[in-house]
């Protein structure tokens, strides 16, 4: 691996390491973060989520060359499924909590085309699955919030 940088923002700050659940540890410091910085401008929020997917993708190749395709410790993905799933909604306990299960579901069941899009090559492989997931459970979280909550 190139940097320590590199494994830095590949390995999620280091939750990566976990032996357990690392994709949990890293979807969990996602949301503290969100927590923390609270609501944020939806341009701003916007721009920040894509500079971070461009970030992550090329983390997770480089991450790669160490740990090997998807491996444990390449959290950066999970990270950005958590900024997906919980974009532009109210920074809540509820809408956080309920962002957080249903990535994970997903992230973890890999409905089609999720299942398909983990096959890509190098980091766009590593992050690809987790958009999607993100995606699905951003729509669900919507819909629970307009006909649920």
């Amino acid at each position: 691996m190139k940097s320590s940088l590199v494994k830095l923002i590949a390995t999620g700050c280091y939750t990566g390491y976990l032996p357990k659940a690392p994709g949990t540890a890293g979807s969990a410091l996602a949301i503290l973060i969100l927590w923390v910085i609270g609501p944020v401008e939806p341009l701003y929020y916007l721009v920040a989520t894509g500079l971070l997917i461009l970030v992550g993708i090329w983390a997770a190749n480089q991450a790669e060359l160490e740990f090997g395709h998807d491996a444990g410790p390449i959290v950066i993905d999970e990270i950005i499924g958590i900024f997906i799933a919980c974009a532009l909604l109210p920074i809540t306990p509820l809408i956080l909590g309920l962002g957080f299960v249903l990535f994970r579901i997903l992230d973890i069941a890999k409905p089609f085309p999720i299942n398909k899009s983990q096959s890509l090559p190098g980091g766009l492989g590593v992050v690809a699955d987790d958009v999607l997931a993100a995606v699905y459970a951003h729509v669900i979280l919507r819909a629970i919030i307009i006909f649920v909550l």
